[in-house]
């Protein structure tokens, strides 16, 4: 399986989760960050990296994440609820971080 299958496939997966938790098919939790990228977030001087990937414009997720961070009271930048929410798929797929 070459990597851009391997990426569709992930992305299925993730969307498939998604949708499972909003339609209430998952128990509370199966996407809360974790505790230590939690506290990793919440530091003001943490290095960054740019994570660029291509995703179904139909989606509207730049929208939906802006008007996300806008509207809740928890000042998320939506680099942090997109590193918060890839981390907590990738950890439950057995992906933690190697560091």
């Amino acid at each position: 399986m070459d990597g851009n299958s391997l990426l569709v496939r992930r992305a299925e997966e993730l969307l498939a989760l998604i949708k499972a938790q909003e339609d209430g098919e998952l128990g509370s939790g199966a996407l809360d960050v974790h505790p230590e990228t939690a506290d990793l977030l919440s530091r003001s001087r943490v290095p960054k990296e740019q994570l660029n990937y291509a995703v179904p414009e139909v989606l509207e997720l730049k929208q939906r994440l802006a008007k996300y961070c806008v509207e809740t009271d928890d000042a998320s930048t939506p680099g942090n609820v997109v590193a918060g929410v890839v981390d907590a798929f990738l950890r439950s797929k057995g992906y933690p971080p190697l560091s």
